[in-house]
């Protein structure tokens, strides 16, 4: 750890220098006589001056006082050979003042590394002199050592140790407020010790940082850095002991402990070990009075020093975790979507603003309270997602008696066995979403209606057309009984056509009253079947397939038939000519037993897009009797309480119309793999 003095009265040249050497301690001095002042009262590595060639004389006192290579100059221009010789010999080297940047780090690291050979070739000198005293045996064996006259075993009396306790026990009470926390462990070592300089170093991220002090300069005390791998930190992690500063040095981390010491201004250094580990460390010079230090006062210090530790890792622990809850009630706060969370003892623990704004309660209120005190059915899905695991994804509720659709997700909150120790649920507002969607919905039918009402006066004004002309043209021909034949034919075509249109557009556009009857289904299929024989064009086949079972279904014999009727006509106008439709039953098990009417063919299977848009109205204006089909028969099969589907695969397109049965008889019905077999 090196500390470095900087002399200089430019703004400038201080802030180039400090990031030019961001790795050392540099200690900004204005005049000569704060430098000398400082130079008196710490240890400094080097000196660094900021100066002309003609202000060289009002410093040459102070640096022929300095140890040699202890200076290194910052001058506008680099002397020469000289000016350089007529230099004291503390003066190291000098860089020009426009090259801090690049050339001063190169200097100040080659006159460091010099000061530590020196050192090195000290210690080598002085080890070959004669053998080493007790105490040198004893600091290399890690052993604590003290100074001639300054430790003693037995304790003079001087402090009283109900103020210790008092003073420490203040340390329980500052609230988690590090500040207070460290001021309160000074006061209790003075109790112990009255020492004129203190410090306790706390580690961080780069390295061992003064946090709090007594007797030091406020400026080193602010940039003094101890690194994490330095000789001090290396021989307190290792030892775990209290170290008291080398008064001879036997070898080369003697020599740097003692450096650090001596620029920390403390005699001993006590480790701050938590857990193990080295998260501190406290420094103390001698007594104010002169007086030893005696063994009990260590170890009382020692001790109170691991209790700091501790209390130094609890606080930031507490810090920790609340900036955690600050930034989780932040998030909390700022969400777009409601949450709410309960612990184990069915509690309400987490209860959001956007919460309390969408279901209009307090927050003051819930928290705390019971998960009944929710509106149904969200203490239900919470009570469920904890207890049973189950959870929801998008689902969708109706809050009582507000009638408010939600959207629902729900998690079960485990501790780290997996044990459940409550559970949430986040949750937003459908209110938006379900108008929004009901405008659309209006929007599409407003939108079909225009279309299908431009198209209604085009279909009906083309067979009142030709019903027009051919009764003018029928009284002109009425003699041709050939002619006579094809106008009655036409016309009425066209007056089947129609009334083929108009019966569509009734049965679309109105609400139907069905006139239900019990119907069993082999009679009905054997009515339909007859019915569109009748009615198809020869350019199709179409066949049917009863069943064997006796199954009865409720239903508007004409309209259903009807419905049937349009799906075959939709298939036909759909493909090409020989196709053959087969419709034939079958039973199967759903929510409730079903009868499932299919109407298959072969072809080009629909794709999975593509369905939907069958059952769509209006899919294409351009042909509104035939688009009207499916429509048509989706509409009645609904007002049946039946379902239309489509299905493809293996060439084959089928409609599958599913209706529920109303009886069974005369058959034994069991059920396999979600159909019935009888």
């Amino acid at each position: 750890m090196e500390l470095l003095a900087l002399l200089s009265d430019s703004d400038m040249i201080i802030l180039n220098v400090k990031r030019a050497l961001h790795q050392f301690t540099v200690y900004p001095l204005k005049t000569l006589e704060e430098l000398e002042e400082l130079y008196r009262n710490i240890p400094l590595n080097l000196v660094l001056i900021e100066s002309d060639s003609y202000k060289l004389h009002s410093f040459r006192d102070f640096l022929g006082k300095l140890d040699e290579n202890k200076v290194v100059l910052i001058t506008p221009e680099r002397p020469d050979k000289y000016e350089m010789d007529n230099l004291p010999n503390s003066v190291f080297d000098c860089v020009d003042v426009e090259k801090v940047m690049y050339d001063l780090p190169v200097v100040v690291k080659r006159v460091l590394e010099r000061q530590r050979l020196e050192n090195e070739l000290r210690l080598l000198t002085q080890s070959r002199e004669v053998a080493k005293p007790v105490k040198i045996q004893a600091l290399n064996r890690g052993e604590i050592e003290s100074l001639p006259g300054r430790f003693d075993s037995i304790p003079t009396g001087r402090y009283i140790h109900e103020k210790v306790i008092v003073n420490f026990a203040r340390m329980l009470t500052v609230s988690f407020d590090m500040r207070k926390l460290l001021d309160h462990f000074i006061d209790s070592v003075m109790e112990i010790a009255r020492v004129s300089k203190m410090s306790v170093m706390l580690k961080d991220k780069t390295g061992f940082h003064v946090r709090a002090q007594y007797g030091l300069d406020p400026y080193i005390a602010d940039n003094i850095k101890l690194g994490k791998d330095s000789a001090l930190a290396s021989w307190l992690t290792n030892t775990g002991r209290i170290l008291h500063k080398p008064v001879s040095f036997v070898n080369t981390a003697s020599v740097s402990i003692g450096s650090e010491m001596e620029a920390l201004r403390c005699l001993i250094s006590f480790p701050m070990i938590y857990k193990g580990k080295l998260i501190g460390i406290f420094n103390i010079d001698n007594k104010v009075t002169a007086e030893p230090f005696y063994r009990e006062e260590l170890e009382i210090i020692y001790i109170l020093c691991n209790y700091l530790a501790a209390a130094v890792k609890d606080v930031d622990l507490y810090h920790q975790i609340w900036y955690q809850k600050e930034f989780t009630n932040n998030m909390l706060s700022s969400m777009n979507s409601g949450m709410i969370a309960i612990d184990r003892d069915e509690k309400i623990t987490i209860f959001n603003q956007q919460a309390s704004e969408i279901l209009n309660f307090d927050t003051s209120r819930i928290f705390g309270s019971d998960l009944r005190a929710l509106p149904s059915p969200l203490g239900d899905i919470l009570y469920e997602t904890m207890v049973t695991g189950k959870t929801y994804k998008r689902f969708e509720v109706i809050i009582n008696p507000t009638k408010l659709p939600l959207g629902i997700n729900s998690y079960r909150l485990t501790d780290e066995q997996g044990n459940p120790v409550g559970a949430g649920i986040v949750f937003s507002d459908l209110s938006d979403s379900k108008k929004l969607e009901e405008q659309r919905n209006k929007a599409e039918k407003l939108k079909a209606v225009n279309d299908l009402m431009a198209k209604i006066a085009h279909e009906v004004r083309n067979p009142l057309t030709s019903i027009q002309t051919f009764t003018q043209l029928l009284n002109e021909k009425y003699a041709d009984d050939d002619l006579n034949k094809f106008y009655i034919s036409t016309v009425s075509q066209s007056i089947r056509m129609l009334d083929s249109l108009i019966d569509k557009l009734v049965t679309f556009s109105t609400s139907q009253h069905y006139n239900f009857e019990k119907v069993n289904v082999n009679d009905f299929m054997n009515e339909a079947a007859a019915f569109i024989s009748k009615n198809i064009p020869e350019t199709h086949k179409f066949s049917k397939e009863l069943t064997d079972k006796t199954m009865y279904i409720n239903i508007d014999r004409k309209n259903i038939i009807k419905s049937v009727y349009y799906l075959v006509m939709s298939i036909i106008d759909r493909t090409p000519d020989g196709t053959f439709i087969i419709m034939n039953t079958n039973a199967v098990i759903k929510e409730v037993p079903c009868v499932e009417i299919s109407l298959s063919f072969e072809g080009d299977e629909l794709s999975k897009e593509g369905k939907p848009d069958l059952l769509k109205p209006l899919l294409d204006i351009k042909h509104l009797g035939t688009e009207l089909n499916i429509p048509i028969s989706h509409k009645i099969i609904e007002g049946h309480g039946g379902v239309l589907d489509i299905r493809s695969g293996a060439g084959l397109n089928a409609f599958i119309i599913t209706l529920p049965i109303l009886d069974r008889r005369s058959t034994n019905i069991s059920i396999e793999g979600g159909h019935i077999n009888g």
